[in-house]
């Protein structure tokens, strides 16, 4: 059984363990990616079978939809970017959004509420694992009452090039829904929904960090 104490805003003590990881982080995304290099409009012409260019913009909103809604299901990003994630304190967490690629750096309010970097050998982390987790250890106090004390300076996101093919297949097919019905379509009592396979083809892509 592992026994444990807070100290104080700092997070935990010395040569603290713990295998519990909190969910508790937000993530803003900094950068932005090219969508051309994930699919273009062309591409996705090509797959609805239109030849003219009267609807570009409308195609191009569809796919912007379609991406931002699949990397929302997936908790990921398609392009890598650069990202900040907020926590409070310092305590294990494992993070909302994947695939991390790299973590840059670990900074934090101090006690005089000015920005410090934190050392790298007080904390280590596991990009691994579809949510990636991290831990600290003897980490300094923090200034009183104040949000995002702790900010992870890090790059997540497939990049362009490397995107799975399954969420290129998904984009086409929400598009191809989107355009087909242009709205939520009522039948009888049932309403048109998305295609069960993009649920299909997506779930094994999903970062999930709590049940």
């Amino acid at each position: 059984m592992f026994e444990y104490s807070l100290t104080r805003k700092g997070g935990f003590g010395p040569s603290f363990f713990c295998p519990y990881f909190s969910d508790m982080m937000t993530v803003e995304i900094t950068g932005t990616p090219d969508l051309n290099s994930i699919i273009t409009v062309a591409q996705l012409k090509e797959h609805l079978r239109v030849d003219h260019t009267d609807e570009d913009t409308l195609i191009e909103a569809y796919r912007d939809a379609a991406i931002a809604w699949i990397e929302d299901y997936c908790n990921t990003r398609l392009g890598d970017v650069s990202a900040v994630g907020y926590m409070d304190y310092f305590y294990n967490v494992r993070f909302p959004i994947g695939p991390v690629n790299s973590i840059a750096s670990v900074t934090y309010t101090d006690t005089a509420n000015q920005t410090a970097t934190l050392p790298t050998a007080k904390y280590w982390f596991d990009i691994k694992t579809k949510a990636t987790r991290m831990t600290f250890d003897n980490v300094p106090d923090l200034y009183d009452d104040t949000f995002n004390a702790v900010q992870i300076n890090m790059n997540v996101g497939y990049a362009e090039a490397d995107i799975p093919q399954p969420f290129i297949t998904a984009i086409r097919w929400m598009v191809a829904h989107l355009y087909e019905q242009r709205q939520p379509i009522i039948s009888g009592s049932l309403l048109t929904m998305l295609p069960i396979g993009l649920y299909a083809i997506l779930n094994p892509y999903r970062v999930i960090t709590s049940v």
